[in-house]
């Protein structure tokens, strides 16, 4: 169905819950909504995942260091959900080993093993292993990139890695196929009221600035980073502050000299007591990083500083000694939000603060769902359902199974089952399409799929957030962008000044992905 069925669909009809906000929160509130039956609308202003949930550390894991801070229920329900999603997303969500080095003593080596001896009890049954001890003759064997001199041994645990941005965009199109209906680059610009009850929402395309107006019984908040923004627009009277985030910035240097199959932690150069990790991603890709520091700029463009790159470059140094790391290798860099509570605790660091997450009602039928750990949206849309459930608003109905065609082993481990088969019948269509790129492991048929399955309408949402070309690209590759800029222009019947807009908007955001200040 096209964006215009969808906007037609969505300013017609009187939806059962409308979900404000397209990040993983929102995504898996629209998805277990949709699959009780309700008549479910989510919206963006931005491209779905466009904030945090493509901009974060990658990982699926309990949050070994919010045990150390005594944060048990957080760490216990974000490790049962951590399995949850390696059994439900085993093409996204991959078993992560990590390397915990142990320096100074043998005390400290003795606090972390007990430490990681809660992780595992509070794992529960896992399909993962338990943590392991290594002795300084396997660490040396196993990571012959480490400097190892102030070394006395170390430790493995296992959590485990993702690619934020495209398991997001998975659980909305899951919300889709179970009924949903979902437009990003469709923003609120008005609230309309009636008493205690919010009426209706005055949104706007930000396509093609046309307005409309939708209706729900029931409309949930899950803005993130965006909450206060959100929440003031609706009630300007309203001056507390929801939100107190923090910045995390990460490097992507190329995979080459660092372990292949496991993620080292480091300690920060500096002695600031922090550590940095550095992680093996997808397509010959390391994700190091990252920084944990209050922020109080905008939103919508999170630059990173040099002092930030140093630092993490310096950390990245200060223990590999298999190369000398320079702003030259680093291919892309990026910045996320992170949207931590306010706990009225100005003493606090933003390391130090709760990564728990809060619902609330700010009317009879408007309610708002922010924090949290991006491990753990499955049980917050839980949650938030079973806190709509107790106004009996909605009336749940019966969803309709989705079938299952037959699908090619090209795909399938990494799409899953049900997206693999609209992958193949795109290449039925047109085998043409199953080649792949020259200079990057993706098909044509893969970027169709984006575009008609997971709503990616720009160039930066398909080379940014449904694949990672855009961090590949340590150069603009013009020529490329230009092939995937015409593929779009045959899909969305652009003109040649469509193109050149779209490619001049791409750019710009690949240069601030490939520049700091």
């Amino acid at each position: 169905m096209s964006r215009a069925n969808h906007i037609q669909r969505a300013t017609s009809e009187i939806f059962d819950i409308v979900i404000i906000g397209g990040g993983i929160t929102g995504a898996g509130i629209a998805r277990t909504a949709a699959r009780k039956g309700w008549k479910t609308l989510i919206i963006d202003k931005n491209d779905f995942a466009f904030g945090t949930s493509s901009r974060s550390a990658k990982m699926i894991h309990g949050g070994l260091r919010y045990l150390q801070q005594l944060q048990i229920k957080l760490v216990k329900e974000a490790l049962l959900e951590r399995e949850h999603l390696l059994q439900e997303y085993p093409h996204l969500v991959k078993p992560q080993p990590f390397f915990m080095p142990i320096f100074k003593s043998r005390f400290n080596k003795l606090k972390l093993g007990i430490g990681l001896s809660g992780y595992d009890y509070l794992t529960g049954a896992s399909s993962m292993p338990k943590h392991a001890k290594l002795d300084m003759e396997e660490v040396k064997m196993r990571f012959p990139q480490l400097k190892t001199d102030q070394m006395i041994g170390g430790y493995v645990y296992y959590d485990a890695r993702t690619n934020d941005a495209r398991l997001t965009n998975e659980v909305i199109q899951e919300a889709t196929d179970a009924g949903a209906i979902a437009l990003n680059y469709f923003g609120v610009s008005s609230f309309q009221k009636d008493g205690e009850q919010l009426s209706s929402l005055t949104c706007q395309d930000m396509l093609t600035n046309a307005t409309y107006t939708i209706q729900a019984k029931v409309y949930v908040s899950a803005t993130g980073i965006w909450t206060d923004e959100l929440l003031k627009e609706y009630d300007i009277r309203d001056k507390q502050t929801y939100m107190m985030p923090s910045k995390g910035v990460h490097l992507i240097l190329p995979a080459t000299h660092f372990p292949q199959d496991c993620v080292l932690l480091l300690p920060t150069a500096n002695g600031d007591g922090r550590m940095i990790w550095c992680m093996p991603w997808e397509d010959g890709l390391c994700v190091a990083g990252t920084t944990d520091t209050d922020y109080k700029g905008g939103n919508e463009v999170v630059r990173v500083l040099k002092e930030e790159v140093d630092y993490i470059l310096a950390a990245v140094n200060a223990h590999i000694q298999s190369h000398v790391f320079t702003e030259k290798d680093i291919l892309s860099v990026y910045a996320g939000i992170r949207p931590l509570l306010n706990e009225d605790d100005g003493q606090k660091k933003s390391n130090q603060r709760s990564r728990d997450y809060r619902i609330w009602w700010n009317n009879e039928n408007m309610l708002t769902i922010s924090g949290g750990k991006f491990t753990s949206f499955l049980s917050m849309a839980e949650n938030c359902i079973k806190e709509i459930d107790k106004k009996k608003i909605i009336r749940t109905a019966t969803k309709e199974q989705v079938s299952l065609q037959t699908v090619t082993d090209r795909f399938k481990q990494k799409y899953g089952i049900k997206n693999a088969t609209h992958i193949a019948d795109i290449i039925r269509t047109n085998p043409a399409l199953a080649n792949n790129y020259d200079r990057y492991p993706y098909c044509p048929a893969e970027l169709v799929f984006f575009m008609r399955h997971q709503s990616a309408l720009k160039l930066e949402d398909l080379l940014t957030r449904r694949t990672l070309i855009s961090y590949q690209m340590q150069q603009f590759d013009e020529d490329f962008v230009a092939t995937v800029a015409q593929l779009m222009a045959t899909e969305f019947q652009w003109t040649e000044n469509q193109i050149r807009e779209a490619i001049a908007s791409y750019k710009e955001e690949w240069q601030h992905m490939h520049t700091w200040d």
